[in-house]
């Protein structure tokens, strides 16, 4: 192998890492939250339902 293929092995790699990290750092879930239902059910029970809401399109 010659120095160029090296070299963009060695960068493609540091792309791809760097990429991953930036993903999982950003991933804060600050547009997030939890949603809390309380419903009766046909015995006359309170059933508590929680929902997991998020506002951005893509959640990692």
């Amino acid at each position: 192998m010659n120095k160029k293929t090296i070299v963009l092995i060695i960068l493609a790699f540091a792309l791809g890492f760097g990429g991953t990290f930036f993903i999982i750092r950003s991933n804060d879930h600050k547009e997030c939250g939890m949603q809390t239902k309380k419903t009766k059910d046909k015995s006359g029970n309170w059933v508590t339902t929680k929902e997991h809401i998020c506002k951005e399109k893509y959640s990692f």
